[in-house]
């Protein structure tokens, strides 16, 4: 798996590039809890749940279906995210999908049940640059964890930043130049 930290990636993405009119903070909060939610199926490990089950790691909760339910859930609830339910349930579902295609990236585990509950086959990516996250804190800060965090600054933070910043860019450009538009078509009227 990725680390917990490197899954916000893609939801800060998504606010950079889209903006705060319709990424409100607490959308932002809400995308970021759910681009982690799917890692609370460590749990399973401790239940005696089997990895390869469809309730263990990378299961369910890492699916398609998961992820458009809680989708759902967020568009449901738009007013308190002070949001719009198209873009509550865009922005919520796609930071939790984006968790399993992260995962679907690294080099280590079992692969993602994107499927379920149609198939509770594992896949992974053809290419795996991520190095796969220790499970737990302790293991986490050994020179393993540092090796985790340098290939995800490496293959996820320089390219989400990337896309981010010239999404943002792009995004504010073109916003001026609609309203310089707008200024010149309502003054060569005058």
């Amino acid at each position: 798996m990725a680390t917990i930290i490197t899954h916000v990636a893609v939801p800060l993405v998504l606010r950079m590039g889209i903006g705060k009119a319709k990424v409100s903070t607490q959308l932002l909060i809400v995308a970021c809890f759910a681009a982690v939610l799917p890692d609370a199926d460590v749990i399973a490990f401790k239940l005696g749940i089997p990895y390869a089950s469809s309730f263990g790691h990378r299961g369910f909760s890492h699916s398609l279906l998961a992820a458009a339910l809680v989708g759902i859930l967020a568009s449901i609830c738009y007013k308190p995210l002070k949001s719009d339910p198209k873009w509550a349930f865009f922005i919520v579902s796609l930071s939790m999908a984006s968790h399993g295609v992260l995962d679907s990236f690294t080099n280590g585990g079992l692969g993602i049940a994107f499927l379920w509950p149609e198939s509770n086959h594992r896949y992974f990516l053809p290419w795996r640059p991520i190095e796969v996250s220790p499970i737990g804190i302790k293991n986490f800060f050994t020179a393993r964890g540092l090796q985790v965090i340098l290939s995800e600054i490496v293959w996820v933070w320089f390219p989400c930043l990337t896309i981010g910043v010239f999404s943002s860019l792009l995004r504010k450009t073109l916003k001026r130049r609609r309203e310089n538009n707008v200024s010149f078509n309502v003054s060569h009227r005058l």
